[in-house]
């Protein structure tokens, strides 16, 4: 068997959690490349004169569900029975010489039920779903402390002077963490972005924790 073969068979076989992220990865990748694809084309629509005469809008394509079903044959790997248990509950103590230090899957397909002989019938199931969730706290919206006048007096003694080029400001809240964040840029005539500084504020105590 070639050295690419071996390389692909290898693949195939991995642990439980990284096929998940894998696949996860997979499908944020292709709502991502989805989304840019609408940008682009709204950024098309907005520079056409005759196009953004019409007031043309892209259409947006989303993943709202995705289901995966996978045939697998299962490899456990097992700890050594001297490992100790890194837990101190009783019940978990006892089967510490049973626990699994990995799971394998490997995928069952034609090739590798015929290559070992395996019944695809004794095959394992591995159904994953993926499903957009609202971003945390979203549903309750966090409050912050401070106003947004109260942020840019705090940061604009960090932020730079821009002289007679314009520079764009983005303040923005994150509720869980309960940080500001204030980011100073300009947009170049190629449309690409220059950061020229970072000031993050700490919303419970006011005070600058970052500035680049």
């Amino acid at each position: 068997m070639s050295n690419g073969s071996e390389r692909i068979k290898d693949l195939l076989s991995a642990p439980m959690e990284a096929v998940i992220i894998a696949l996860g990865v997979g499908i944020a990748k292709a709502q991502r490349e989805l989304d840019l694809h609408a940008i682009d084309l709204q950024k098309e629509i907005n520079e056409d004169p005759l196009l953004s005469e019409y007031g043309l809008q892209p259409t947006f394509y989303q993943i709202p569900k995705a289901e995966l079903e996978l045939n697998i044959a299962i490899a456990m790997e097992e700890q050594s029975p001297k490992t100790k248990a890194p837990t101190a509950v009783s019940a978990v103590k006892a089967l510490a010489p049973y626990q699994l230090k990995q799971l394998y899957l490997q995928p069952v397909s034609a090739s590798y039920s015929n290559q070992f002989n395996y019944n695809v019938q004794a095959s394992s199931k591995l159904k994953v779903t993926f499903m957009p969730v609202p971003p945390p706290a979203a549903e309750s919206a966090v409050t912050p402390r401070l106003t947004r006048d109260d942020v840019m007096k705090l940061a604009t003694p960090f932020l730079k002077s821009t002289g007679e080029v314009p520079a764009r400001l983005a303040v923005n809240f994150n509720g869980q963490g309960r940080m500001w964040f204030v980011l100073q840029y300009r947009v170049e005539a190629d449309s690409t972005l220059t950061r020229l500084a970072l000031v993050v504020i700490d919303d419970d105590t006011g005070t600058v924790v970052k500035h680049a």
